[in-house]
């Protein structure tokens, strides 16, 4: 599964991002191969669009799974459509705790799922 991590900056101790679409970076994680890379969203300055076309990205790059600290509704309704499960977090965590989380080598009260329909 690949997961993607809105991130403040682009290394694993970057907190993660309350705002999925204008984040600076993304994290994504592939949980089979255990690795990661960061990617820059270079869309995150549109007046418009920013968190559909940030989305649009990374369904593009394959992920199934966002985490970020909020979703707007447009972005909400585009990851449903596409069957792609939305983690929101809960308390401020680093992007390291989120990747130990999906491995099952942390404590998941920092994160709830947004859409339990997926």
């Amino acid at each position: 599964m690949k997961i993607a991590i809105a991130a403040k900056e682009n290394h694993l101790k970057s907190e993660v991002d309350r705002h999925f679409g204008r984040t600076d970076w993304f994290c994504i994680y592939d949980s089979e191969k255990d690795n990661y890379a960061f990617v820059e969203n270079i869309v995150r300055y549109e007046k418009d669009r920013a968190g559909c076309d940030a989305a649009e990205m990374l369904i593009r790059n394959g992920i199934n799974m966002a985490v970020a600290g909020r979703f707007g509704s447009k972005v909400s309704e585009f990851f449903r459509q596409h069957q792609v499960q939305m983690v929101v977090v809960q308390k401020e965590t680093n992007i390291k705790n989120v990747i130990n989380i999906i491995k099952g080598t942390a404590n998941q009260r920092v994160l709830r799922k947004k859409d339990q329909n997926i």
